[in-house]
């Protein structure tokens, strides 16, 4: 088998259906709009990984390599998820750090040399998450990306009204005109509030920049992506409790050198089954559940909003993880669906508390900088942790024992650290492994296989939940830096059990039905 095919392989075809019957004909009349606007972020999306991609994947679709093919459809691009984004392909370059953010030769030197000669408002555009850095009469620029990109977006823009003249839910006819209103002129926060508020629809369409994970610059530029999702009011309902005690949850993460938090007015928790997805959210590994919008304003003035993805989940769980834990622990380790469905609940619970912003106003994400997204992954899955072992019971959280939380939350750290060990979450996951290792919890015996220990799990998850913060609230980018390096390096336990998992699927490969 070619290293192609292997890498497709390992990703375990799953087709994700939906029964529309539900959905009222005027939902249904707008679906297929939403989907080409989706499709249009994915033309972003391409764009933004390379400037010459769109053309080259027009270019393989309409080829006889049906190997080929398949594998630009699972990654979008020539490029190895799994292998740290290197090309699998001879005729392809590697993807750089840089992606198409900025010049792919731009330096840091460069660029500091760049913003010292800057206005404020000129380096301000700089930073922005949303803008491309480009070099004009040798000069480095910035231009939004409302601008840079604005014939895709105009199409988007157009698809999006046409779906929202179609809906009769008032409030998904307001955020669909919002929001194509903020993708072509650049202002998020209105319609990121609008979602964040948006509640008795039928459908929840998720599309903009968001995350960062690509910018392995400086770790500032959101790619786009899209979401479309059914919601499912009768799961959701079960989540109000937690919902309405989230600033006792807070409570218990620490804010270390005063630095605040940024709870807001609301974080709605919202159960779906997704039917589409478009830019990185239809890249190689597939998200289960998120948390947005990631706008520091719009969360501490507004809220925010958890999104799980019952449908996804649930096929990630019954495909990949429940087997890894059997494989690496010889039964020993059993997973189960409940204590993980809580689990990732509270992982982006997790993500809107704890320190935001320092003492002197910067949000913490700029001022640890790329390290920030792996520090920020281990902090909510430590935070999830936490919060299950000491609210279980309380505030809407089930009462899982401990056994059972350690054994379903030990399950996904190595379903997480198969995507990669230095991806962000894979970095974050060893990060906890290590420390739950160092700590007793987690213990190796001599036939390389697992078992765990509860003892000592919540003084551990504890002290790991406060480091994380500590650094979050007060470390220097290099401090980060060195914590990682100390904590995130995988061992020779680690890569041997990771080894023994080549047979079970990574992750799941979804062809849907619309």
């Amino acid at each position: 088998m070619s290293k192609v095919a292997e890498a497709v392989a390992k990703f375990k075809k799953v087709s994700i259906d939906y029964d529309h019957s539900g959905l009222t004909d005027d939902v249904k009349n707008a679906l297929p709009y939403l989907k080409k606007a989706m499709d249009g972020i994915t033309r972003i999306f391409l764009r933004q990984q390379s400037e010459g991609l769109p053309e080259v994947y027009d270019e393989v679709m309409a080829g006889n390599d049906e190997e080929k093919k398949e594998f630009f459809k699972l990654f979008m691009g020539p490029w190895g998820q799994l292998e740290n984004y290197k090309s699998l392909f001879p005729e392809y370059n590697d993807r750089p750090r840089t992606c198409a953010f900025y010049p792919v030769d731009i330096t840091k030197e460069e660029w500091e040399e760049a913003l010292a000669g800057m206005t404020e408002e000129e380096k301000e555009l700089m930073m922005d998450n949303y803008s491309v850095i480009v070099r004009e009469n040798g000069k480095l620029k910035a231009i939004p990306y409302h601008v840079y990109f604005a014939e895709e977006l105009a199409d988007i823009f157009d698809n999006m009204e046409a779906a929202a003249n179609v809906v009769e839910n008032q409030e998904l006819k307001e955020y669909l005109l919002a929001r194509a209103e903020g993708l072509v002129t650049g202002n998020y926060r209105d319609s990121d509030a609008t979602w964040v508020r948006m509640k008795n629809v039928p459908i929840d369409p998720v599309i903009g920049p968001f995350e960062v994970y690509a910018d392995d610059f400086m770790g500032i530029k959101a790619t786009y992506e899209a979401f479309l999702m059914v919601v499912d009011h009768e799961k959701g309902a079960r989540l109000h409790e937690i919902e309405q005690n989230l600033n006792k949850i807070s409570e218990i993460f620490p804010l270390p050198a005063e630095s605040k938090a940024a709870v807001g007015g609301m974080a709605p928790m919202i159960v779906v089954h997704q039917i589409y997805t478009g830019g990185e959210a239809a890249q190689g590994i597939m998200a289960s559940a998120f948390n947005l919008p990631n706008d520091a304003w719009v969360r501490g003035n507004v809220g925010w909003k958890q999104i799980m993805i019952y449908n996804i989940m649930k096929a990630k769980f019954d495909t990949c993880t429940v087997k890894i834990a059997e494989k690496v622990s010889h039964g020993r380790i059993k997973a189960d669906f409940d204590p993980y469905f809580y689990f990732v609940l509270m992982h982006e619970v997790s993500h809107g508390l704890g320190p935001a912003y320092r003492k002197d106003g910067t949000p913490v994400a700029k001022a640890i900088g790329k390290n920030y997204t792996a520090v920020e992954e281990a902090k909510a899955d430590t935070g999830s942790l936490y919060s299950l072992l000491k609210c279980g019971g309380k505030y809407g959280i089930p009462g899982f024992d401990k056994e059972r939380i350690l054994n379903s939350f030990f399950a996904g750290l190595f379903r997480s650290m198969r995507f990669g060990v230095h991806e962000a979450h894979g970095a974050a996951n060893v990060v906890e492994y290590n420390w739950l290792k160092e700590k007793g919890v987690i213990k190796v015996l001599p036939n390389g296989d697992f078992e765990t220990d509860a003892t000592n799990l919540v003084e551990a998850a504890e002290s790991l939940l406060y480091e994380l913060c500590r650094i979050e609230a007060e470390a220097t980018p290099e401090e980060a830096e060195a914590f990682l390096k100390k904590y995130a390096e995988p061992g020779r336990d680690i890569l041997d059990a990771l080894d023994k998992l080549v047979e079970i699927p990574i992750d799941i490969r979804v062809e849907y039905a619309l």
